[in-house]
């Protein structure tokens, strides 16, 4: 008798704390942001570059490029970085960033001789 106390109890309760728990996971981290960068990638090395390379980037968390839509997916700290900056960061390694075109510029200094 008492344990089927407990259980109704017990039920209920859980039920509360998934439901709360559920609910400020969904509201994230305000900080943490995703965004999607049009660019000018179209080839798996492109993806491998801007991947890798953006992932060592101080504020960018996630990364994923589909060369095949021509997008970079980014989850970032917007404490730490802008989307600016990171569309800058992609300039300077000669990819298109939304309405940004590459830096050519920059890029031909960082390439390796």
């Amino acid at each position: 008798m008492m344990k089927t106390m407990q259980i109704r109890l017990f039920i209920p309760l859980f039920l509360l704390f998934f439901v709360v728990s559920s609910f400020t996971a969904s509201a994230g981290n305000p900080r943490r942001v995703k965004a999607t960068i049009k660019t000018s990638a179209e080839c798996i090395y492109c993806k491998e570059n801007l991947e890798e390379s953006l992932k060592k980037v101080k504020g960018i968390r996630k990364v994923n490029c589909d060369y095949v839509k021509h997008e970079v997916y980014v989850v970032y700290n917007s404490k730490k970085i802008t989307i600016e900056e990171i569309r800058t960061k992609m300039n300077a390694m000669g990819y298109d960033a939304d309405d940004q075109k590459a830096n050519f510029d920059k890029f031909k200094k960082t390439e390796p001789k």
